[in-house]
């Protein structure tokens, strides 16, 4: 698990609720911590053990692709939005932890692997892996 400054944590666990957050001012080591930040908060599932969600985030993290846009700044932004969404219109409350879970991992990993095009430009281009 990355080593991250405790004061820059602390400042950035601050606007995770917030709509003014900037992932791409921070470094992927402090987005993995806030990940888990917004992830104990929320409430982990019983029998889900924080080490498990490190593993699960890092795992997003090595599988992101390094593309302009579809990227782990990104899917950390969505998670981030997502999160403070979902929270500020007490959406988070009606929902049980396994939900919870739920919704920020989607959330989390709802572009993971993306090649950075569209499908059909990959289906055009011949790449059998995505309808081609």
């Amino acid at each position: 698990w990355p080593a991250v400054d405790d004061d820059v944590l602390a400042s950035c666990k601050k606007e995770l609720l917030s709509f003014t957050l900037d992932p791409t001012a921070l470094t992927h080591d402090v987005l993995c911590h806030l990940a888990l930040e917004m992830f104990v908060s929320a409430g982990l599932p019983a029998g889900l053990a924080e080490d498990r969600v490190q593993r699960f985030i890092l795992a997003v993290r090595a599988s992101m692709l390094d593309n302009p846009y579809h990227n782990f700044y990104h899917v950390f932004d969505v998670m981030q939005t997502t999160n403070a969404l979902a929270t500020a219109t007490g959406t988070m409350a009606r929902l049980d932890s396994w939900e919870r879970f739920a919704l920020l991992s989607a959330a989390l990993c709802h572009d993971l692997e993306h090649p950075g095009v569209t499908s059909q430009f990959l289906s055009k281009a011949g790449d059998s892996t995505h309808g081609g």
